[in-house]
């Protein structure tokens, strides 16, 4: 039977000819030597020019009925890159479309193969032969010059049309920082959306276990997740985070099975770097994170050694029902419901996890943090109810830290609980040390730590180590909240005013903190006027507190007692050190030296700020004060 003949020709673009028929790539005229699947996977990826080929796609094309894993494929385009590239640089010939497959990135015109004079058989005689080969010979003399000028003529304006193709105002150079990279929300391919939990607590679990790692820039969740379900290409999303490279990949949970895969991209260029697959048990999933850790950080050229590799695990389980439970637990913590239901179902299935597997340290340490975090929020004026939690969250911290020695959650979780731990405030200072020893590239370490420095009187590196956190969670206007309220508390007014700004620009709301923090920077700077604007239209106590303070300054007495009357209703009995507050600035220095010293008493959390607090300025010079700061044991400034 007659097979259909195939339009026979060749494939330009650029400097390039693709010859399909002829098994032959040229740059220039130049031949380029490329293996026989390197030929087909470029000819594939060429004939398709015009549509996104999918990875599975390509390797049906390819390499046919044998098996491949990912890393085959990602080799081949890798080796494919370079030998393009091999007798010159040429940008986004094969460009990589994160999570689906590879697109042709340069225009390609196809040039059919023009059907010259028949050449006569050698079999019939020379002269026929030799008359053959003058026609022919002929026909090239004729055609090559047309050939050769439309080949100039096409690369030409092939040349000057390609920058057309990009945006009007080209992006400014984009030079991330070294060994930088960000970890995408992986995608949940279980075919459930009630399994996204397990996925984004894998993803979150990798960016701890990368954050580890001394001289990596790991960009924080909240940043990197914020690009979940965006059309965004890997490069936009890594020059909003700044980083040099993208890692995304994909969960698929069957019973107590995983089939993991991951990429590692190029920021800049969005080509492949690393791929893998990972077919594990739930219980294993500790140790793959440490593969993947590894592997990241030999694409990135970053050096480990034992202790280090020993860190990614450390802290874990080999529980499956533990470790569910514990993913269950920190997704729970990212819902906007603030309820105090979903704060129990935070902690019960903490609970669950530390029951299930009582060493897993890092379920300990996270639940401290979340037991310390919904005790401090709560508004319920039965304190010993508040502290009984607390010093939960202390006993879990001190266990996690018992547990791992060397996990930093462990230690920042102490660091938090120890919040109250009057009149001791080195102890703390040691434990958010010791965490950002062990993890210097966490942002929520950094975060703590900065704020904690200041507040100890050291200005410097608490400044330092804020800016760090924001730098690694960009997109986040929680961060800047938090950077503000630092620069606050250092006495840096305009900057911090600045933070906020940044803040809403990034779209956040106009939340009771925000107004709250820049009334207070209002006051810091003497402005009563601006402080009651900022303040005004809401109602908490941190905006009575704002307001007690402004409409005072204002000469609006009466007002300010109503405002202060108010913030009593509000808090109660745990409202001692915000009274002292209020009492320094109305310059009624004995009852604000009198609600200090209850606050002591009290252990009031508030206190921790007595060292750097804007508000106390008034009466920082009185003797009972100093007593105070001293009975606090402070670090040395």
């Amino acid at each position: 039977m007659e097979q259909p003949i195939r339009e026979k020709g060749v494939y330009i673009f650029g400097p390039y000819r693709l010859d399909p028929d002829r098994r032959s790539l040229k740059r220039d005229g130049k031949p380029i030597q490329l293996t026989p699947r390197l030929f087909d996977t470029l000819t594939y990826l060429v004939e398709n020019h015009d549509r996104l080929v999918e990875r599975d796609e390509l390797e049906r094309a390819v390499w046919r009925d044998r098996s491949v894993v990912v890393s085959n494929l990602s080799k081949a385009i890798s080796a494919l890159r370079k030998a393009l590239q091999a007798d010159g640089p040429e940008d986004n010939l094969i460009v990589t479309v994160s999570g689906r497959g590879f697109r042709f990135g340069a225009m390609v015109v196809f040039e059919p193969a023009t059907p010259g004079p028949a050449v006569v058989s050698t079999d019939t005689g020379s002269e026929q032969a030799g008359a053959g080969r003058l026609v022919a010979w002929a026909w090239i003399r004729v055609r090559l010059p047309v050939l050769a000028i439309a080949a100039c003529a096409l690369t030409l304006w092939y040349f000057q049309k390609r920058p057309d193709q990009g945006p009007s105002n080209p992006l400014p150079p984009f030079s991330p920082p070294p060994h930088s990279v960000a970890v995408l929300a992986f995608t949940n391919l279980s075919g459930d959306p009630g399994q996204a939990y397990f996925s984004d607590g894998l993803s979150e679990e990798l960016i701890d276990s990368l954050s580890r790692i001394g001289t990596l820039h790991v960009a924080a969740r909240l940043s990197a997740f914020s690009f979940r379900d965006k059309a965004a290409t890997i490069q936009e999303i890594a020059r909003a985070l700044n980083v040099g490279t993208v890692l995304e990949g994909s969960v698929r949970r069957d019973g107590p099975r995983l089939r993991i895969t991951a990429q590692l991209i190029d920021g800049v260029t969005g080509y492949e770097l690393w791929s893998h697959s990972y077919d594990r048990e739930e219980g294993d999933i500790f140790r793959m994170q440490c593969d993947i850790a590894q592997a990241v950080a030999a694409s990135l050229q970053v050096n480990l050694v034992g202790p280090d590799m020993a860190r990614f695990t450390r802290g874990g389980t080999s529980n499956p029902k533990a470790l569910d439970a514990y993913l269950r637990a920190m997704a729970a913590q990212e819902t906007p419901d603030d309820t105090l239901a979903q704060a129990r179902q935070i902690i019960a299935a903490f609970n669950e996890a530390v029951t299930l597997d009582p060493n897993f340290a890092v379920a300990q340490a996270q639940r401290a943090i979340a037991l310390w975090h919904i005790a401090s929020s709560n508004d319920d004026p039965n304190l010993a109810a508040t502290h009984r939690m607390k010093d939960d969250a202390l006993a879990a911290a001190q266990r996690a830290v018992a547990l791992a020695p060397d996990l930093a959650v462990a230690h920042l979780a102490l660091g938090i609980a120890l919040d109250d731990a009057l009149p001791d405030f080195s102890q703390q200072e040691a434990a958010f040390v010791r965490a950002r020893e062990l993890a210097p590239g966490s942002s929520e370490i950094a975060r703590y730590y900065g704020r904690f420095e200041v507040l100890a009187g050291h200005t410097l590196p608490g400044i330092e180590a804020a800016e760090q956190a924001a730098s690694l969670d960009p997109l986040t206007p929680r961060t800047y909240y938090l950077l503000a309220g630092t620069l606050y508390l250092a006495g840096r007014g305009d900057e911090a005013l600045a933070a906020l700004r940044h803040a809403r620009d990034l779209g956040a709301a106009d939340s009771i903190y925000a107004a709250a923090l820049a009334g207070f920077i209002a006051l810091m700077k003497g402005d009563a006027a601006a402080a009651r604007v900022a303040c005004s239209g809401k109602t908490d106590w941190q905006i009575d507190l704002c307001l007690a303070i402004a409409d005072h300054a204002l000469g609006k007495t009466q007002t300010a007692a109503d405002d202060f009357a108010r913030l009593r209703n509000a808090l109660g009995q745990a409202g001692a050190y915000n009274y002292a507050q209020v009492y320094a600035q109305w310059g009624r220095t004995d009852d604000a030296l009198h609600w200090l010293e209850a606050a002591y008493d009290l252990h009031d959390p508030g206190m921790i700020q007595l060292r750097a607090d804007p508000l106390l300025d008034p009466i920082r010079r009185a003797p009972r004060f100093q007593v105070i700061e001293i009975r606090l044991g402070f670090p040395p400034s």
